[in-house]
């Protein structure tokens, strides 16, 4: 029974529980899950059809502002939120973040409807193409129906944006005062016009990104500007300093312009988190190359909610047609995010699909008119060669004059080139010579224009962009070009050298000093052209005679030229043809070459092909020897993954382009044929890539000299982490080189195994770890093991240790004459980088590579009389006279101060060695004496400063 006071108390509690039940009402959270934020309201429309269809959970679209910039959230309301955040995390969404309380900063946004015109240009082609049908009769067609007939539209569902034809009107300011520092904190950013189309490219799912990516761009009469806003979680940002143009897998923005406004040639500038700079040129389709450096500005900075990214591009440091009222050109702008190891572009152009340059998104700008520039480089050297002990000095410098848009001047005089940067170890006892890149600014500037197809480019087997760790190499495809400039200032010629003086191989092997250099290039409507001039210095070689007294021996320097042209036209995709001439000039010979390139893409880009036919005509004297030959490329891309490239050379025995170009043989018809697939479109990978090529490729006597089918598979998993198989199988066949002239040797059929493992290099440690198996020339099996690994601790501190083991069975060398040797060798490499930046300016190197070969002959062979099988001459050898050793090393501690743009202070020490053969040392012997017995042991201190406009 209730007694008065048990109902007040009961009464008293239930208006307790109501009054705090609507209190809670009133003030309780409103908690939910960030899956992601987005600068354009579309794209987060995309993201949350997207996760509502895979999680089966009621999204939403919320506003917010971020540094004075909208911001779209897409988030889940549940009042279990916290604890679902790491349930989100194991279904794919690892961005997902918990909000205490989505009402407290945020206002509710409704989807937009299919008819919203907003100021990006996704959604004014989305709008454009449902208001304007197709018209059913001859009548006037609406401006409105036209512009929608000439945008192209990708269907991707969710991302996939591409360019419209019609360009984007670009803003022009006038006295801005913009301090590049990163920070878009000026308040003119805020009047810039915002673009967020950006989609996932690598892997190319073509997919609305996770984060937004906001670009602003504006230009002056100075230069163009572009600020990117990058939204990112702080804990999940990578910033990595590295020198200029290095491969990383880091967080940073790249920008690209294509200046001649016709897809024929431009620019790419990058930044990256912590500041370092990234730049190079570009030419069709997607030929990209980090070998040119510019003097422009960029800088970037963290936020609260990620960074950002400023650049100043000068107008004077570009090539672009000539005119001053309204230009053309198209840009495109893209991301890479390092820890999701994706990288995010608009116009959405993965390497799957077959345009590039010709599919940014224009541009139009008005009264663009640079001023002249005018440029300086002084310079001044001082080296300190302890191993003759002696100091030299050089001054010289560099001139810079574009006068015109359309014009550039350049030359040098008395370059001091190749002491601040060493080259790769590389032993090389084949009688195929070895190309390494170039690295010299003057040489680099400019050089797209004697470009003549995507084969004059090295391409490095080891880029190390994004993805897992690479097994390191030092094999680069070797380009076909008629235009090699490392062969300026190169190695001389040899000179006669008496009887009973020796001189050794690496002071034969030494640069050659330039007495000046000139170079002009230009262009005029469809019309590019070039020209360029180099004169050596006299080569001063030093070695010793019979009684050891030293011996100066000297050699004429050679005179170099080069002309060029090309006419273009991109009215129906691509149309292009070139012509080229190179010259080389010394009192022992003539060598002259030319050559004609035509290029061509259709409309739509699937198709394209380049070719090139050249012709050398060597006179040394006593002698004119001419030769020819050609090449031509098809390529063909039906659909977004899928490559078909068929390739055909043809060069005859008499082709000589040595002497300026670069070929890998002459003397050879090869046909191959390779088709390759990349699918990003998996659930329990994340990438899987494969390339079969079938390839034929015979001498001029009709020997097949090096055919094989060859199968790659690439397998990335979810995780980033890599696996890659290689397979490739070889018939018998004939090798006519490595006898050094004495004739062909028939080998056995055999191929090549190999498996490889990359861990992703987004983490602090990588590592990559390889192994592989290879039929020697007689059938019998050699392996190779590499392993190595990356410390990135921070941004400012990087070491990578890599080491590779082989050991060979039955390595065949020349010996002499017909003789050939069969070695049963061991060959160590290791290789040490580490860098230290006291900021992004000032770079701290020390890097060592040493190659050691303990090689104990095995057998003796001789090349038959009229070729055929090796013959046997030996039943094994037990003495060590045929025993060799190699040990070679360079080790080099260098100092870089960026003190401006393209603005130097190096110190360098350099200490490397070549010990001759020493058959009874061990590993630890050769390479203690390579590190206390050196060939080359000198100290730099170089300064460049750039002085001009």
């Amino acid at each position: 029974m209730l007694t008065s006071k048990s109902v007040a108390i009961v009464f008293s509690i239930a208006i307790l529980v109501i009054s705090l039940s609507v209190t809670s009402r009133v003030y309780a959270a409103d908690p939910a899950i960030v899956l992601g934020s987005y600068g354009n309201l579309e794209n987060a429309e995309q993201a949350r059809r997207h996760a509502q269809a895979q999680l089966l959970m009621d999204a939403s679209i919320l506003q917010t502002e971020i540094r004075s910039a909208i911001s779209y959230r897409v988030v889940i309301r549940h009042p279990n939120a916290r604890a679902l955040v790491s349930e989100l995390k194991k279904k794919g969404y690892k961005d997902a973040w918990f909000l205490a309380d989505a009402a407290s900063d945020t206002l509710p946004v409704a989807a937009p409807p299919e008819t919203t015109v907003s100021s990006t240009p996704v959604t004014i082609i989305r709008e454009i193409k449902e208001a304007a049908p197709e018209p059913t009769s001859n009548a006037a067609i609406p401006a409105s129906v036209t512009l929608a007939k000439k945008i192209l539209i990708e269907e991707a569902t969710g991302g996939g944006v591409d360019a419209t034809i019609e360009p984007l009107n670009i803003t022009k300011l006038a006295d801005v005062d913009i301090k590049i520092d990163g920070k878009l904190d000026e308040a003119l950013w805020a009047d810039v016009p915002t673009y967020d189309n950006m989609s996932v490219v690598q892997p190319d799912l073509l997919i609305a990104p996770r984060h937004a990516t906001q670009t602003r761009i504006f230009y002056t009469d100075e230069g163009i500007y572009v600020g990117i806003l990058a939204e990112q979680p702080a804990d999940k940002l990578i910033p990595r300093l590295s020198s200029r143009d290095a491969d990383l897998n880091r967080d940073g923005t790249t920008f690209y312009l294509d200046t001649s406004g016709e897809g024929l040639y431009g620019f790419f500038f990058g930044v990256n988190l912590g500041g370092t700079l990234i730049d190079g040129t570009l030419l069709p389709e997607r030929q990209l190359s980090r070998l040119w450096d510019g003097a422009w500005y960029g800088s970037s900075a963290k936020t609260a909610d990620g960074y950002s990214t400023e650049m100043f591009l000068p107008w004077s440091m570009m090539s672009m047609p000539d005119g001053t009222d309204l230009r053309r050109m198209a840009f495109s702008v893209s991301r890479t995010v390092a820890y999701l190891d994706e990288e995010w572009q608009w116009p959405a152009l993965p390497v799957s699909k077959p345009r590039f340059m010709s599919g940014l998104q224009p541009i139009q700008l008005e009264q663009v008119a640079p001023r002249q520039q005018l440029a300086f480089y002084p310079f001044s050297a001082a080296t300190v060669d302890n191993m003759r002990e002696e100091t030299s000095y050089r001054v010289g410098m560099d001139i810079f004059w574009r006068p015109s848009t359309n014009l550039q001047l350049t030359a040098t005089v008395k370059p001091d080139f190749g002491t601040v940067e060493s080259d790769d170890v590389v032993i090389n006892l084949t009688d195929f010579e070895v190309f390494f890149p170039e690295k010299r600014l003057f040489f680099l500037e400019g050089n797209d224009t004697f470009i003549t197809s995507p084969r004059s480019q090295s391409r490095s087997s080891t880029q190390q962009t994004t993805g897992a760790r690479k097994i390191p190499s030092t094999f680069f495809l070797a380009p076909t070009t008629l235009v090699n400039t490392r062969r300026i200032g190169g190695p001389a010629i040899d000179p006669v050298i008496p009887p009973g003086v020796d001189i050794p191989d690496v002071e034969l092997g030494k640069p050659t000093l330039l007495i000046g250099a000139a170079k002009v290039t230009g262009q005029k409507g469809p019309f590019r052209y070039g020209a360029m001039f180099a004169s050596e210095e006299d080569t001063k070689f030093y070695g010793t005679d019979a009684n050891d007294e030293e011996v100066r021996i000297d050699q004429v320097g050679r005179d170099f030229g080069v002309l060029r042209f090309l006419a273009e036209s991109t009215k129906k995709g691509r149309r292009s043809l070139g012509w080229i001439s190179t010259i080389v000039s010394h009192p022992s010979k003539d060598a002259i070459t030319h050559g004609v390139d035509a290029h061509y893409l259709s409309p739509n880009g699937t198709f394209f092909w380049d070719a090139q036919l050249m012709a050398s005509d060597l006179d040394d004297g006593t002698e004119n020897i001419k030769g020819y030959g050609g090449f031509i490329d098809l390529n063909y891309i039906p659909k977004q993954g899928d490559f078909h490239r068929f390739t055909y050379d043809h060069f005859d025995d008499t082709l000589d382009v040595s002497d300026f170009g670069f070929i890998r043989r002459n003397d050879v018809t090869t046909f191959r044929y390779t088709f390759s697939r990349t699918n990003s479109q998996l659930e329990k990978i994340r990438t899987l890539s494969n390339s079969l090529s079938f390839s034929h490729e015979y001498n001029g006597v009709g020997q097949a000299v090096r055919s094989s089918i060859f199968n790659r598979n690439i397998v990335t998993l979810n995780n980033r982490n890599q696996i890659t198989t290689v397979v490739m199988l070889r018939p018998a066949q004939w090798d006519d080189r490595n006898s050094d002239g004495n004739g062909a040797y028939r080998t056995e059929p055999g191929g090549v195994l190999s498996l490889s493992f990359g861990s992703a290099t987004s983490k602090v440690l990588s590592a990559s770890i390889g192994i592989n198996a290879m039929t020697e020339p007689l059938g019998d099996i050699s392996y190779i093991g590499t392993a190595g690994i990356t410390y990135k601790p921070n941004d400012r501190f990087s070491l990578d240790l890599d080491y590779s083991y082989r050991r060979t069975d039955h390595w065949m060398i020349h010996l002499a004459g017909r003789t050939m040797g069969a070695y049963d060798a061991t060959h160590i490499q290791p290789k040490i980088a580490m860098d230290i930046f006291l900021s992004a300016r000032q770079q701290l190197r020390f890097s060592l590579q040493w190659v050691g070969i303990k090689a104990r002959a095995q057998d003796l062979y001789q090349i038959p009389e009229g070729d055929g099988s090796l013959e046997q001459i030996t039943d094994g050898i037990t003495e060590s006279t045929y025993d060799f050793t190699i040990s070679r090393l360079i080790t080099q501690l260098r100092y870089r101060w960026e003190i401006a743009p393209l603005s130097d202070l190096f110190l360098v020490y350099t200490r490397g060695s070549n010990l001759p053969s020493s058959p009874e040392d061990g590993f630890n012997d050769l390479f203690h004496d390579a590190l206390t017995d050196p060939l080359v042991d000198r100290f730099v201190i170089k300064l460049r400063y750039r002085f001009g406009n």
